[in-house]
């Protein structure tokens, strides 16, 4: 692998060695400088201020708002509540709302993926959360969104690394709720964390961001959002999640409807569609 710097971020030249002769090229321009890139892999998080901004911004929040208006047409919808979780989850969004397909094209994120992960990822899930002033329990609990490690570690265990995207639709106050994060905790693979854990953390950082700022994450990272308050507004987030390719979809997500969004896409993209929608990449 060879980088270099231009004005645009880093360029890494990728050469997959797939038993042609010179290897597969796949090179991957970079949205970020290579000190960016080693403070994601130090700090486990990296910051991205107003990504989406103006009608780009507008236009995710029009198309969350119309699926979680869909959703709550639904028999039995509900505001969670429940300790450690609250708000609305709403998962499969690329087959709910064809406008966010957009993030298939976003090399913003795409690109920083490729960089921490290979150039083969995909995209296995997109979820929205929606938090509401007014209702208990809008926070979450310090969590991780994945981990697998073993201990002890064996000799040829594959670390699952991934990287999540947070895009956040609202600005992150005091009052809306903003995320706090544990620098480098995604490297503690052996601690713990118990259920119902809201306490302060050791070294733990606060981020406030304006509407349209992107946080991605390391899997593994330890970080909770702060309660939305009563004097707040919504606060919609989505969740993009890029692992390589040979990572399985979660376990709570649901097989793709034969004749939904996603399976056209699938059908009639382009091959980098539909690498990111996980049906290539495996070799």
């Amino acid at each position: 692998m060879h980088a270099t710097l231009d004005a645009a971020g880093t360029r890494i030249d990728y050469r997959i060695n797939d038993q042609t002769p010179a290897g597969t090229a796949r090179p991957v321009d970079v949205h970020a400088t290579p000190e960016e890139l080693a403070r994601f892999e130090a700090d486990g998080y990296l910051v991205r201020e107003r990504l989406f901004q103006g009608d780009a911004l507008e236009h995710l929040r029009r198309c969350i708002d119309e699926i979680v208006d869909e959703e709550s047409r639904r028999e039995g919808f509900r505001i969670g509540t429940g300790r450690g979780f609250g708000g609305v989850f709403i998962r499969r969004l690329l087959d709910r709302h064809e406008g966010l397909h957009v993030f298939l094209a976003c090399d913003a994120l795409t690109s920083v993926a490729r960089a921490m992960l290979g150039p083969q990822v995909w995209m296995r899930d997109m979820v929205a959360r929606v938090s509401y002033p007014g209702q208990p329990n809008q926070e979450t609990e310090w969590h991780w969104h994945q981990r697998v490690v073993p201990q002890p570690v064996p000799p040829w265990f594959s670390f699952p690394h991934i990287v999540d995207a947070l895009v956040y639709l609202d600005d992150l106050t005091d009052a809306t709720g903003p995320i706090c994060v544990v620098p480098g905790s995604h490297k503690r693979i052996h601690e713990g964390l118990p259920s119902h854990d809201f306490a302060d953390k050791a070294g733990q950082a606060t981020l406030r961001l304006p509407a349209g700022s992107a946080v991605l994450i390391h899997g593994n990272l330890w970080h909770r959002a702060m309660p939305t308050l009563p004097h707040g507004t919504r606060r919609r987030l989505i969740i993009a999640g890029f692992a390589p390719t040979w990572i399985k979809a979660p376990p709570f997500d649901k097989l793709p409807n034969p004749d939904g969004l996603m399976a056209r896409r699938c059908k009639d993209g382009s091959a980098e569609d539909r690498e990111l929608l996980g049906l290539t990449g495996f070799y």
